[in-house]
């Protein structure tokens, strides 16, 4: 009984009920005052053509007498008529003087009598009219304050309380549901609430669990590794004394995966630090010429066992306001996957550029297969790779990708690719503080160029 609908409902009915009847009753007070309003004209009419009678009647004064006589109504006005053209046909004077004096008075009592009642109806009409116009209004506020206080109210309330979930700011202080529609809409929001929270908790310690796990067997794991690198490292530079060639090629093999090992134990203990949020960077103003030459000298030999040039546009006097380490281990992320990529003989470019929003945009181009469109969103994420027939996939972890974007972001930077089949690609990463030799000399530890909030 104390739904909305059913509120809604009861008023709509008894505003429509009162609406309806008493526009039925004006209905019938129009159509009785018509017929009032008729008789009156009528009345009129027959009085001013009894008073305009003159000597003997002529054939349509007679015929319209005997029309009257025969349908006017009461019958007294019919017998006032009758009485008349008996009193013509008799051409008694005397009595056709009193027979029109009988028909005008008669007349004159009929108008007055439907005047008086006309007026009665008139007032009777003007209230019934008031009454449906008030009721029809009554209603119609009615609706509208139920729909404000039983639907846009607690709809605004609800929508409040999902907002302040989006924003992590969800309390659980309600109070009690009314049993009506928007209670039974607050209660299953709250128990949805619930359970997406409870759900937050699980995967948060889910989360914390995973990090933890990750910490104690990537130390756990790096101990024996780097145990068993030393000990290949001193096979294979013949400490031992000579070895066999082709246990010299095992031990090769050995140590390059122990290698790998080690990058994979290292690239899930950084991922797992920066989700975390325990990876500070050590921010200063750092040559952009002298990092890029030393990275592009490191992988030097990488490019060179696979036949690949490495071009490096120069930037002298350029500063910027990074961790050295954390850059650097971005650009060798992606200067060595165009490497890996490209065909032999070709180039990778590493260019540095401006964005209109006046951020530096650092872009490594190579010249290989390219990415298909469908991976281009995927390559970022832990563990995926791009690949196709044409481009399978290149040893790796699948996170080096993943550790730049965090890398980037934690500078405040973006970092994306362009890429069509067949055609190369081109990775770019953008850095918000910089600055050249103009702006360095005048305060060390000013960023003059950096992105508005």
């Amino acid at each position: 009984m104390r739904t909305i609908r059913f509120r809604l409902h009861f008023v709509a009915f008894v505003a429509l009920g009162l609406t309806a009847f008493f526009g039925y009753k004006v209905w019938v007070g129009r159509a009785s005052m018509t017929s009032l309003q008729a008789l009156s004209a009528e009345s009129l009419t027959v009085k001013a053509f009894v008073l305009s009678l003159e000597g003997d009647l002529k054939t349509p004064q007679k015929a319209q007498l005997q029309l009257w006589g025969a349908t006017l109504q009461p019958e007294q006005r019919r017998e006032a008529i009758t009485g008349l053209l008996n009193a013509y046909n008799g051409k008694d004077q005397g009595l056709i003087r009193k027979r029109k004096n009988l028909v005008v008075e008669t007349e004159t009592l009929v108008f007055d009598q439907s005047d008086r009642v006309a007026r009665g109806l008139w007032k009777e009409f003007e209230v019934q009219t008031g009454v449906a116009i008030v009721s029809s209004f009554f209603g119609l506020i009615s609706i509208v304050l139920i729909v404000r206080r039983r639907v846009f109210k607690p709809l605004d309330r609800l929508s409040r309380r999902m907002r302040d979930f989006l924003v992590d700011r969800y309390s659980f202080q309600f109070s009690q549901p009314e049993a009506n529609e928007f209670g039974d809409l607050q209660r299953t929001f709250n128990s949805l609430a619930q359970r997406v929270i409870n759900t937050m908790d699980e995967l948060k310690s889910l989360d914390q669990a995973k990090s933890e796990f990750l910490n104690i067997a990537s130390h756990e794991l790096r101990t024996p590794l780097t145990s068993i690198k030393g000990s290949l490292s001193l096979l294979d530079s013949g400490v031992m004394g000579h070895i066999d060639p082709n246990c010299m090629r095992l031990i090769k093999i050995a140590e390059v995966e122990t290698d790998r090992l080690i990058r994979l134990i290292n690239d899930l203990l950084d991922l797992a630090k920066i989700e975390a949020g325990r990876l500070p960077l050590a921010c200063s103003w750092i040559s952009w010429e002298e990092m890029i030459s030393k990275t592009a000298e490191g992988l030097t030999g990488l490019a060179h066992k696979a036949s690949v040039r490495i071009k490096v546009e120069s930037s002298p006097g350029l500063e910027v306001f990074m961790d050295r380490d954390r850059i650097q281990q971005v650009l060798t992320n992606l200067i060595s996957n165009a490497i890996k990529f490209s065909p032999e003989g070709s180039w990778v470019h590493v260019m540095i550029g401006k964005t209109p929003g006046g951020e530096l945009i650092v872009t490594v181009k190579d010249q290989g297969p390219g990415i298909q469109p469908e991976d281009r969103a995927l390559i970022f994420q832990k563990f995926r790779q791009g690949a196709n027939p044409e481009s399978p996939l290149v040893k790796g972890t699948g996170l080096g990708l993943a550790i730049a974007k965090a890398l980037v972001v934690e500078h405040g930077g973006e970092i994306g690719v362009q890429s069509e089949v067949g055609q190369g690609s081109s990775f770019w990463f953008t850095l918000p503080k910089w600055r050249d030799d103009e702006s360095s000399s005048e305060d060390p530890d000013h960023a003059p160029h950096e992105k508005a909030a």
